[in-house]
């Protein structure tokens, strides 16, 4: 992998990389307690019984507020933005290139992904838990998919600048491995989603670690910018339309 060009002093303070991590897992945290305690108190999945759009605003509104933390904790060690967003390559034939590498990565990612699921269930371990939890969160009406589309488009975003970018280097430079910075990273970014469960937290990981490995080889997060947004913003639309016509179906 591409060790000279990684950074070779830490971007950003310990204790503020500490302080995102302290975030990222209370969250969490608070995330399962929350989903287990409304679905224990109302005996109904969580998502029944909350409103859709409030908690994609909040879901954004913690995304940006995330990245306006690391932005703080670049500038007390002056390191640039641009240095997480990777090598900058104008130019629209440049940009086309980054959408089908994309493209290829997503394809690639998803027929991984589904090859270990099944291994997960040869094992007991049940991954289609994964899409109930997916589906109890998808967009029930025409304002709440624009929702969940721009909300995916912040994902994409914020998730690949904090993980792929800051913590990715971060941990490459403790480390001195850009191995273990990527496998370190991914493995936040699964804890990250407890909600999910632990074999949800075991395809995330994985996931992960393979956005690493694409952020890695372009020296660039834009890829997988794309990639991470598309993937969402298509998740919400399948289950979306997906459920609209199920129910237009004579029973």
């Amino acid at each position: 992998m591409n060790e000279s060009q990684q950074p070779s002093r830490p971007i950003a303070p310990l204790w503020h990389t500490a302080l995102i991590l302290a975030l990222l897992l209370g969250i969490s945290v608070l995330n399962v307690f929350t989903h287990h305690l409304a679905e224990t108190l109302t005996h109904q999945p969580a998502a029944q019984h909350r409103s859709h759009f409030i908690m994609y605003g909040a879901t954004l509104i913690w995304e940006w507020a995330l990245f306006a933390l690391v932005c703080w904790g670049l500038r007390i060690r002056r390191t640039p933005l641009r240095q997480l967003l990777g090598v900058r390559r104008p130019g629209a034939v440049e940009v086309w290139t980054d959408v089908a590498i994309a493209a290829g990565f997503w394809l690639a990612s998803l027929f991984a992904l589904g090859a270990i699921g099944f291994l997960l269930r040869l094992v007991h371990l049940h991954p289609e838990n994964i899409r109930g939890i997916v589906s109890q969160m998808a967009p029930a009406s025409p304002g709440e998919l624009a929702l969940w589309i721009a909300l995916s488009i912040s994902a994409g975003f914020c998730e690949e600048l904090i993980f792929r970018g800051y913590l990715q280097q971060q941990f490459t430079v403790l480390t001195r491995q850009v191995c273990l910075g990527i496998a370190i990273s991914a493995v936040f970014f699964g804890l990250a989603h407890g909600y999910e469960g632990a074999s949800g937290i075991l395809l995330i990981v994985l996931y992960g670690s393979l956005f690493g490995i694409l952020a890695n080889l372009r020296r660039s997060l834009r890829a997988g910018i794309f990639a991470h947004a598309w993937h969402d913003s298509l998740s919400g639309l399948v289950l979306y339309f997906g459920s609209h016509l199920l129910h237009r179906i004579p029973h």
